[in-house]
């Protein structure tokens, strides 16, 4: 699967409302959601030094700073450096899972090395990998994958797979690409609404 856009994600959110349930300093807890459906809800929770995200997505906590509306504010997403303030994740899937793509891409690059005697060699070789070995390319888990490719020689000439081990085959996951740009895109509305916002009063989440 492929990671959300900005448009995307706009496009779920588009008919969300803001609710305030607490304000108080750097307690807060916000929510999100159309009217009449939790469909990608989510509420915003913070208190010193934390901020939770949790709803229809998943539930990402993440610390840094006391205020972690500062931490996140008027930046665009950043999952490498978020994910290292990370302190706990949803149980049904974290922030980085195996991604089939980087896997078929590390296979490609690696083979692209091996010497062989002759270019029909070489496609001999890889129509081994695609056709005869079906595993090698439809790995569906990290270990599988690792495996796989380990335990593979080649054989037109022999060659292994020797260094896969260093290859990183996992990737941010949607639901955490996803986590990143509600953060950003809830705290502009939360900002924009509190001159007018009432506690427990819906607000439109898209309101200038």
């Amino acid at each position: 699967m492929g990671k959300p856009s900005q448009e995307q994600f706009e496009k779920d959110v588009s008919a969300h409302e803001m609710t305030i349930h607490a304000h108080n300093g750097i307690h807060r807890h916000l929510t999100f959601r159309a009217s009449g459906t939790f469909a990608y809800g989510f509420h915003i929770t913070t208190w010193p030094g934390y901020l939770a995200f949790s709803g229809d997505m998943g539930t990402f906590v993440f610390s840094r700073i006391p205020d972690m509306f500062e931490f996140f504010r008027d930046r665009d997403i950043n999952p490498g450096y978020w994910a290292e303030k990370l302190t706990a994740h949803d149980r049904h899937g974290g922030h980085r899972e195996f991604d089939h793509d980087l896997y078929v891409e590390c296979l490609k690059r690696d083979f692209e090395d091996w010497h062989f005697d002759s270019e029909g060699d070489r496609r001999k070789a890889w129509a081994e990998i695609k056709d005869e070995w079906s595993g090698i390319l439809h790995a569906s888990t990290l270990e599988e994958a690792i495996r796989y490719a380990l335990d593979w020689k080649c054989p037109v000439s022999g060659q292994e797979f020797t260094d896969f081990w260093d290859h990183t085959l996992e990737d941010y996951t949607y639901r955490f690409i996803w986590c990143c740009r509600a953060i950003i895109w809830a705290i502009k509305r939360y900002d924009a609404a509190m001159s007018t916002a009432n506690d427990n009063t819906p607000v439109a989440a898209n309101a200038a």
